[in-house]
């Protein structure tokens, strides 16, 4: 399994980093990852199984897939991280989103900060806010010089998602046991 979990890290870093130069997550990636992780759901009985692999790959999709649809981030993030879900399963695949998630916040708010917008998007979602309370919808899209408009590569955020939901099993596994005081 450790060597899966490389593999699948190894096919994600490329993503990211392909990801951050061009903005762009390469369709061949995602599919190696799902031949990957399917294939050795099949033939494997250290995998997680065929059917929680298919799940992995189904929640993986799903659960990006309302981001992609609201515009907030591209198709290639939500493939990979199906192809994700099929080789770590369904369980795993909720972790990796909830962290991908989190770590696409954290990157989105320290870039907004570092441009100097954060008072524009405070202004923004206090204005949101209270036209939410008064009945009426007052959002104010960013200018495009703005931030906020900014369209930021997300797999340096699932890569890192990933590796911290994997890290736990790499260290069990005695791979990177010196590496592993937690």
């Amino acid at each position: 399994m450790i060597i899966i979990y490389l593999i699948l890290i190894a096919f994600v870093l490329i993503a990211a980093i392909y990801d951050a130069a061009t903005k762009k997550i390469p369709n061949w990636t995602s599919l190696l990852i799902v031949v990957l992780g399917l294939g050795w759901n099949i033939f494997s009985s250290e995998g997680v199984g065929i059917r929680d692999g298919s799940f992995g790959l189904l929640a993986g999709f799903l659960l990006m897939l309302p981001s992609y649809i609201f515009g907030g981030m591209g198709a290639g993030d939500v493939k990979l991280m199906a192809a994700i879900g099929s080789v770590v399963g369904l369980n795993q695949v909720l972790n990796v989103v909830f962290s991908s998630y989190m770590a696409m916040f954290v990157m989105a708010l320290l870039f907004i900060v570092v441009k100097g917008d954060l008072l524009k998007l405070l202004r923004r979602l206090r204005t949101l806010i209270y036209g939410l309370f008064s009945g009426v919808l007052a959002y104010q899209k960013p200018d495009l010089s703005d931030a906020a408009s900014y369209r930021m590569p997300l797999a340096p955020a699932i890569a890192l998602a990933t590796c911290y939901v994997l890290y736990p099993a790499l260290c069990n596994s005695g791979f990177m046991a010196d590496l592993c005081h937690y």
